[in-house]
């Protein structure tokens, strides 16, 4: 029997479903990986007070999925309400009463203001545990500083560990339907996208690096609102920042602002939620400075193919570039770089070219 090309599958309504054709994606000519950018320690200051200054803060916290055998990532805001400076140099973590601290630089945070930051720590065996979250900080008024050290936020909280999952799926890559759609939807030389990276990345050079990947993720985990469509309707990136948008527009707007900064990304669609991936070379090096971004040691969910390593970019599940998507599990133990898998029958990986 002669071998088809495409197969066409005649639907009851008389609909005709084209299945398995794959559009022309990237070739190596267009994959750019980002340049290492060193983001630079802020060293905390010289304690030269022997007496202690008031202060007042708010802090709130939220974990990443959490792993046995991986890195548990916490994001923390303070808002300094007091009237005199902050300056936060690290945090510590008691799980179970083993203490992991870190207190290695960090940034001044000004009366009335609130600043992120960002710590991680070794997760302890699947379960239910007990943690207290704890900040090193000193507070200054002029030029005198008095440290203050590491104190603890009261009360014991619980967290959950995460058993390992499974997931299976078939891979499909730049299927025509979605490839046209998202294709058609992503337009790299739009002026407000093009006005938005730059004012995200302009402080970090002149060329795409690490730190201007990390900034453009961060603007749209802290700025794009997420509303529910349910009706299913695809936007353009650019109406996603003004009205916001579900996940279809968060990943196509990840995927243009990269392409815009100079890289390569792609958007991945699993039976119900859509997800960015970036480019990042052909080794995984360059996440020590994706660390260095956020001053913190995270575990990243990566795919792999024969172009080389595509870092996962889903700010609908995730605080930090890298962050397994939504869907997606841990399937054993394996350190720094998550061996995940996505619960979804079909996944597709769509390739946004620059127009």
């Amino acid at each position: 029997m002669r071998r088809l090309a495409i197969v066409a599958l005649i639907c009851l309504t008389g609909c005709i479903f084209i299945e398995d054709v794959e559009r022309k994606g990237f070739g190596e000519e267009d994959l750019v990986a980002p340049q290492p950018y060193n983001v630079l320690l802020i060293k905390k200051p010289v304690a030269n007070s022997l007496f202690p200054f008031s202060y007042s803060y708010n802090i709130s916290w939220q974990f990443s999925d959490l792993y046995e055998g991986y890195r548990g990532a916490v994001m923390v805001e303070i808002e300094n309400t007091g009237k005199n400076k902050l300056f936060v140099y690290g945090f510590g973590i008691k799980i179970d009463g083993k203490e992991y601290v870190k207190d290695d630089g960090g940034k001044e945070v000004a009366s009335g203001a609130k600043e992120k930051f960002y710590f991680s720590f070794d997760c302890p065996s699947a379960g239910q545990h007990e943690y207290q979250l704890g900040v090193f900080f000193m507070v200054g008024k002029g030029s005198r500083w008095y440290d203050y050290g590491l104190k603890y936020v009261e009360g014991v909280r619980t967290f959950d560990v995460k058993e390992f999952g499974g997931g299976g799926y078939k891979l499909y890559r730049n299927y025509y339907k979605y490839f046209d759609k998202i294709n058609g939807l992503v337009d790299t030389n739009n002026a407000i996208l093009k006005e938005k990276v730059n004012e995200i990345t302009q402080r970090y050079g002149g060329s795409y690096n690490t730190a201007k990947l990390c900034a453009i993720f961060s603007w749209i985990y802290e700025n794009i609102e997420y509303v529910n469509d349910t009706e299913d309707v695809w936007n353009s990136p650019q109406y996603a920042i003004e009205y916001g948008g579900d996940c279809e527009e968060f990943a196509m707007l990840m995927a243009a602002m990269v392409t815009i900064a100079g890289g390569t990304a792609r958007v991945y669609l699993t039976d119900n939620h859509a997800f960015a991936a970036v480019y990042i070379g052909k080794d995984a090096s360059l996440l020590k400075n994706i660390d260095g971004y956020y001053n913190a040691n995270f575990s990243y969910a990566l795919f792999k193919d024969e172009m080389g390593y595509w870092l996962v970019a889903d700010p609908l599940a995730s605080f930090y570039i890298g962050g397994l998507p939504v869907g997606g599990v841990a399937i054993k133990a394996n350190g720094k770089n998550y061996e995940w898998s996505i619960v979804t029958n079909k996944l597709y990986a769509i390739d946004v070219l620059k127009d």
